[in-house]
């Protein structure tokens, strides 16, 4: 018995030395046709694993926050399971690739957003949808989030989908609780629950589906249940531009095996050609990229 406390203590001795932690305690138990944006992410990099959410931005890409992708280099093994309330059940798919904000702060955590593009596209249902981003969204004071991560401060895991109304500040009431925050961040607090350890990268919402905030972290000695988003309407512009990019390296594929088959016969060069550009029309038609 004597071991097991010392062993507690331990573990919550190390707990509070993070003054910045990526953070549902409290809240309740989510359907997912209630929060069909909502994405689980294994994320397996330099031989150590982690798990983060995500929300997708549409088919083929989700949209997440940069500290749970910084220590992925090259090698990576990242898999985003869409479509159920339980962990590592429902549509698997891997991710192939990934942007991380240029100007990422570990430190600060500012610009802490990053996208994955997915290696087969999803099929959207009641189960499986995509949110919207906008660049000046709808005045709220209320927001929801719904994640995986801890249900209460010492590490308890739920294997559930779990979702918690937020009270959203305004940027100097902000200021006044967390004292200092990036730019291109907001500010909630708990209404019936907040987010925690694994709810990184998860979408704040309102109106069902319009996302405001990616989950980055908390100054858990300073306000515990007060989290810092990243402000989905202020990187508006990088999304879209950065979603077009990962996209799009699928044509630069298809470029590159035009060239690769461009010495081959001219028949079957003709078939292959066709086939790709049928590819790269379609993929566009769902996505409404225009890679050119």
């Amino acid at each position: 018995m004597a071991k097991i406390t010392i062993l507690l203590l331990i573990s919550l001795l190390n707990f509070t030395k993070s003054k910045l932690t990526g953070k549902i305690v409290g809240g309740e138990f989510s359907r997912i046709v209630d929060f069909p944006h909502s994405v689980f992410v294994v994320i397996n990099c330099d031989y150590r694993v982690s798990t983060c959410g995500a929300s997708i931005l549409n088919q083929a890409i989700l949209l997440t926050a940069a500290h749970c992708l910084i220590k992925c280099t090259d090698k990576f093994y990242i898999t985003a399971y869409v479509g159920s309330e339980r962990k590592h059940q429902g549509i698997e798919r891997n991710v192939v690739s990934f942007k991380v904000h240029d100007k990422y702060d570990p430190q600060t955590k500012a610009q802490d957003i990053a996208l994955m593009r997915l290696g087969k596209n999803l099929q959207f249902g009641k189960r499986v949808k995509r949110i919207i981003i906008m660049k000046s969204p709808p005045k709220y004071f209320t927001a929801e989030i719904a994640g995986w991560g801890w249900i209460d401060s010492v590490g308890t895991k739920s294997e559930v989908l779990k979702h918690a109304k937020q009270r959203v500040y305004s940027r100097s009431q902000c200021f006044e609780i967390v004292r200092f925050i990036p730019v291109g961040t907001i500010c909630a607090s708990d209404i019936k629950g907040y987010p925690e350890k694994g709810d990184s990268g998860s979408a704040l919402i309102i109106q069902g589906s319009i996302q405001i905030g990616i989950v980055s972290f908390k100054k858990r000695q300073i306000a515990n249940e007060t989290i810092v988003y990243t402000d989905v309407s202020y990187y508006h512009d990088w999304i879209l531009r950065n979603a077009r990019e990962l996209y799009c390296q699928n044509k630069k594929t298809g470029i590159k095996l035009m060239k690769k088959y461009k010495n081959e016969t001219e028949k079957k060069w003709e078939k292959k050609k066709l086939l790709i550009e049928k590819l790269g029309r379609k993929l566009e038609e769902n996505l409404n990229f225009n890679c050119m």
